[in-house]
């Protein structure tokens, strides 16, 4: 597990080698839920928060409702809802954020249940080597969802996410 001095130091590398990139790598994020799981990281005046949350079924003024609610128990077959906050923490703008997340061991990614406002949404097949549009073709399992996020004013926040089915009750969200 990377702390999150080490995550810094791999960003600042990944963005050296990133032509792309090379010139505004401090405006960008990569959040790696590999290393530094369900937590906030803050990269260069990027802030992110993590919040897993399930639907349960109420009853309101006589009607059934659905809510989310934090996801403090799972069992096999939950669908969780994965909501990544992220925030502008500096007064200038933000350009090129990118926001990759892998799908952790014991569970998988629901097709087409990537979402955010003003984000691309991509999908991995490959563990992260290579990305793509969500467009339910493939068979094989989702390794890691991405947001590509164009810029951010300052101070702003959004939101993006998607929904995670549990295949396994001890799924491994430390992948």
């Amino acid at each position: 597990m990377m702390d999150l001095r080490s995550c810094q130091g791999f960003i600042r590398r990944y963005f050296d080698w990133t032509r792309y990139y090379k010139q505004r790598y401090w405006q960008c994020v990569l959040f790696c839920l590999l290393s530094l799981p369900f937590s906030s990281v803050m990269a260069n005046d990027i802030g992110l928060s993590m919040r897993a949350e399930k639907s349960v079924s109420t009853i309101e003024n006589g009607q059934p409702v659905l809510k989310l609610v934090p996801a403090t128990r799972i069992k096999k077959g939950d669908i969780l809802t994965i909501t990544i906050r992220y925030q502008n923490l500096s007064d200038t703008l933000a350009a090129n954020i990118r926001i990759d997340n892998p799908i952790p061991a014991g569970a998988h990614f629901i097709n087409g249940s990537g979402f955010g406002a003003n984000a691309i949404v991509l999908v991995s097949y490959d563990q992260g080597q290579s990305f793509e549009d969500d467009i339910h073709v493939r068979k094989e399992p989702v390794t890691h969802v991405r947001w590509d996020i164009d810029s951010l004013a300052g101070n702003a926040s959004g939101e993006v996410g998607f929904k995670l089915q549990i295949d396994d009750e001890r799924v491994n969200f430390n992948r």
